[in-house]
């Protein structure tokens, strides 16, 4: 091979590296900002999952309460079994949540969602394969 080869490839090999960490970055979401957002607030609601079984394993519905504050999610989930959940995220745009929710120090599934007339709505989904909705209100 060529110097000349060499340094084509190379530079080639490097803005394919560079291109594909843009994608990357791209598909992540932002990381909160601390500043205040429209959904700031305390919000309780239910979670309520499409079936009540998935692969001979419950699937229960539950209620649970999150604090926005400045761009980061918190809060807490309890099944009907009583049963709690850690949750933790961060908004998105103006409007819109992500997050995970955690057992013990595990994570155990994730949940996303958006305000909708006044109230925050979504979709969760367990490692179990449970999934559903769920809604909450500002208090």
């Amino acid at each position: 091979m060529t110097k000349m080869t060499t340094l084509t490839r190379r530079a080639a090999t490097a803005i394919l590296a560079g291109m594909t960490l843009i994608a990357l970055a791209a598909c992540v979401p932002e990381p909160p900002d601390g500043r205040p957002s429209p959904l700031d607030g305390h919000w309780v609601g239910r979670y309520t999952p499409q079936s009540m079984r998935v692969m001979d394993r419950p699937c229960t519905p539950g209620y649970g309460g999150i604090r926005i504050q400045d761009g980061r999610v918190s809060g807490e989930a309890t099944n009907t079994y009583g049963a709690s959940y850690r949750i933790s995220g961060h908004v998105v745009g103006a409007d819109r949540i992500v997050g995970n929710f955690y057992f013990r120090t595990r994570s155990v599934g994730s949940l996303k969602g958006h305000l909708v007339k006044g109230r925050l709505v979504g979709n969760y989904e367990n490692v179990d394969g449970c999934r559903g909705s769920w809604v909450a209100t500002r208090q």
